[in-house]
């Protein structure tokens, strides 16, 4: 009988990133700044399949952090309400109620599950195919880090059992209501549905980031 892995938690210097990367997304649009890239939500992913020369699959997805289930609810019906009102309203206009509704939520890092990652499905490709059969994936996560005077990077891997969500599951509706947010922003690609949802349980952690090798 196989023993399933014991959950881990992102380490909190990982996890304040990944917080704090996204107060500074929010930030730059509210000063009106043009979103060109988020590393700390589009990791690489990695699933395997059991057949072919090259099993392993590599794509990016969005992936976000989920809030404690203490937490979800309030936050999700947040969302949704915001959301609804936009599209009642005028979608340019409302986008400070839609950033302080994230703000909030991204104010503390203890809002979240530091066990747990999701991410929302699109395109039914082979990631979702690998995962049906082979439950595990990998995350790999990369991205600079604010330091005056020098460059900084940091980059870590997330080793994960992964759960595909039916729309009916709490933790679904609530990363499809913090992606709705900004459905039709510029810099997001907006889609007809969401089939399927991911939740990353988090099994291992490994510091990928890179550093100055001396001799000796």
């Amino acid at each position: 009988m196989t023993t399933k892995p014991q959950a881990a938690t992102i380490p909190p210097h990982f996890l304040e990133w990944l917080v704090a990367s996204r107060r500074m997304l929010l930030d730059g649009m509210e000063q009106g700044r043009q979103v060109r890239d988020f590393p700390a939500h589009l990791p690489v992913i990695a699933t395997w399949s059991a057949v072919g020369r090259h099993p392993v699959n590599l794509s990016i997805k969005g992936i976000g952090l989920v809030p404690r289930d203490d937490l979800m609810e309030d936050f999700t019906r947040e969302c949704e309400r915001v959301f609804d009102r936009a599209q009642e309203t005028d979608w340019a206009r409302s986008l400070p109620e839609r950033i302080d509704t994230l703000r909030r939520l991204y104010a503390d890092v203890r809002h979240f599950e530091p066990s747990l990652l999701g991410g929302l499905e699109i395109f039914e490709g082979r990631t979702l195919q690998n995962l049906k059969s082979n439950s595990y994936a990998s995350l790999l996560f990369m991205g600079m880090l604010p330091r005056p005077g020098r460059v900084s990077y940091i980059s870590f891997q997330v080793n994960a059992e992964v759960e595909i969500l039916a729309s009916a599951d709490p933790r679904y509706r609530f990363l499809l209501a913090a992606r709705r947010l900004f459905e039709y922003d510029r810099f997001h690609l907006p889609q007809v549905e969401y089939p399927k949802a991911y939740a990353f349980r988090v099994i291992e952690v490994l510091d990928k980031s890179p550093f100055i090798k001396t001799v000796g």
